[in-house]
């Protein structure tokens, strides 16, 4: 010890120190050290103390278990059925909504059980260069792509994409709905992310892909195609979002401002889905919403059910083919064949 001062300054330093030594020396070690593997204590000598490990294991003593964190984007990528045809009533508005690791990437969860599922996922696109030019430079303006299958039920899974063009501030003006519904309904929505090329591949219902860029959230290729935002200033000529299914199968899609679209009459005004089936027919077909989503208000309330009339593929298959005179054999084939479970329908 270097000491800057002789006589009782130098000496009160010293006593200090040594009670300090002595202190740290008396106070118990709570750290459980373990053994070198193969040690004994059986045959020591009285009176004696082993010789302490040169490179001690620590132990560590957890009060309460570990939990596995969940992992979002592994759930989001497993490629599942249905767990069940009609969406449980309980759970047919539960969900909650969390961010992921990738910048404008959330899931939809429930827990039943206490155990946390996927019922959908979101991403927004608020700028990009084609479809969003305005986002780059003012913040508001998006788009949004909420793939959603409420309950992991077949019934209600669908694509509902939201223009939010931020010019009036008032809700029922700016905002642009569209839905488009997938037919057969195989499989749940499902999302893998590619970071090394940057890209984020969906998997429809029906098993075809669609690919968006993962930092600009456009379409690059797959079944479907979008053109851009329709920032008109006047919402009664503003188009609702362009989104077009290209694919083998069948696509209905219902466009309304500001309200929900599969209504059959918004603001004392009919309405119209359209059917594509652009493998086989060129043009869709129109028919009204009431003959698709139950019209009817839930008692006691003036809003519509808007829940699907039909329980299978099949069932809305022969409705399509009597109204619009279409062929839908190739489609009815590839339907899976359904299977009641657990309060489904």
């Amino acid at each position: 010890m270097v000491a800057y001062r002789t006589g009782d300054v130098t000496v009160r330093i010293l006593t200090i120190f040594t009670l300090a030594m002595l202190s740290l020396a008396c106070t118990p070690n709570e750290t459980r050290v373990e053994a070198p593997q193969g040690a004994t204590t059986a045959n020591k000598p009285a009176g004696k103390a082993a010789p302490a490990p040169t490179r001690p294991t620590v132990v560590q003593i957890e009060d309460k278990p570990r939990v596995e964190r969940f992992n979002s984007l592994l759930m989001l990528a497993s490629e599942d059925v249905p767990e069940r045809d009609g969406i449980r009533d309980p759970f047919r508005y539960t969900r909650a909504i969390v961010t992921t690791e990738l910048d404008g990437l959330r899931y939809y969860f429930y827990q039943p059980g206490n155990i946390r599922s996927i019922v959908g996922f979101t991403f927004l696109n608020d700028g990009s260069p084609r479809i969003n030019p305005p986002g780059l430079t003012r913040n508001g303006p998006r788009r949004e792509y909420a793939f959603l299958f409420a309950d992991r039920a077949r019934e209600n899974i669908h694509l509902a994409i939201n223009d939010d063009v931020k010019l009036s501030g008032r809700f029922s003006h700016d905002n642009m709905f569209r839905e488009l519904h997938f037919f057969p309904r195989r499989q749940l929505p499902s999302l893998k992310v590619d970071h090394g090329k940057g890209l984020i591949r969906v998997t429809l219902p029906t098993g075809e892909p669609v690919v968006f860029d993962s930092e600009t959230k456009e379409i690059t290729s797959g079944v479907l195609q979008e053109s851009p935002i329709d920032f008109n200033t006047s919402r009664h000529l503003r188009k609702n979002p362009r989104v077009t299914y290209r694919g083998d199968y069948l696509a209905i899609t219902v466009a309304q401002r500001g309200e929900a679209p599969r209504r059959a009459k918004v603001w004392g005004q009919p309405k119209t889905a359209e059917v594509h089936y652009p493998s086989r027919y060129d043009k869709p077909c129109t028919i009204s919403p009431a003959r698709i989503w139950d019209q009817r208000p839930k008692p006691g309330d003036s809003d519509p059910k808007l829940t699907m009339l039909h329980d299978t593929d099949e069932e809305l298959f022969a409705v399509i083919e009597k109204h619009c005179n279409w062929n839908l054999s190739a489609l009815r084939e590839q339907s899976p064949r359904l299977i009641k479970t657990g309060g489904g329908r």
